[in-house]
């Protein structure tokens, strides 16, 4: 993931809460210990951001993700919710997925409509992904339905054998959709990545 500045408290708060959950899962793991939501939300937008927020509704989504990625799915719904925006609905999609609610999911990304995350994602998956799990997902583009489906099947039973290559199609989902969210809430319209 790109890197974010060292003053930014959104980037330290993710490196510790990837300290205790290495990887973002299929379905829910834990809360952690730590007060996440209660720290999280008495942080202001510069404080968060380690940079003044020209995008509030931005900020408010590199919350709702930190939230996501700590596993505090109902603090994250709250926020993520109430973000009308593609990337907002994003979170949403994303939380559901983890859920796991995927019929939910699916209505969440149809509001996401084509993002620009999807080129990236196609782009940047075959070296995290088998060929076959990328042949589901990602023929000829990212289709976060069919990536909804597959995560669906291995929670089942079905694709088991590929549960770690879409937890980690997850985790770069997550690392490109904060950055995105990131570059925008400080104003830097900038690749993705």
């Amino acid at each position: 993931m790109r890197q974010l500045p060292d003053d930014c408290k959104a980037g330290q708060i993710l490196g510790q809460i990837r300290r205790d959950i290495p990887v973002i899962g299929l379905a829910p793991a834990y809360d952690l210990s730590e007060p996440w939501p209660d720290r999280i939300s008495r942080l202001d937008d510069s404080e968060l951001l380690g940079a003044k927020a020209v995008e509030p509704a931005m900020a408010s989504c590199i919350r709702s993700g930190l939230l996501l990625r700590g596993d505090f799915q109902e603090e994250s719904h709250n926020i993520s919710q109430s973000i009308s925006s593609p990337e907002g609905s994003y979170w949403h999609a994303i939380m559901h997925r983890l859920e796991p609610d995927y019929s939910n999911s699916k209505y969440w990304f149809n509001r996401v409509g084509p993002h620009p995350l999807f080129e990236q994602l196609a782009t940047l998956a075959p070296p995290v992904a088998n060929e076959e799990v990328l042949g589901e997902i990602c023929s000829p583009s990212w289709d976060p339905f069919r990536f909804t489906d597959a995560c669906e099947s291995a929670v089942c039973g079905r694709l088991g054998e590929y549960r770690q290559d879409l937890e980690q199609l997850q985790e770069l989902e997550f690392d490109l959709l904060f950055a995105y969210c990131y570059s925008r809430a400080v104003g830097h319209e900038s690749s993705i990545g």
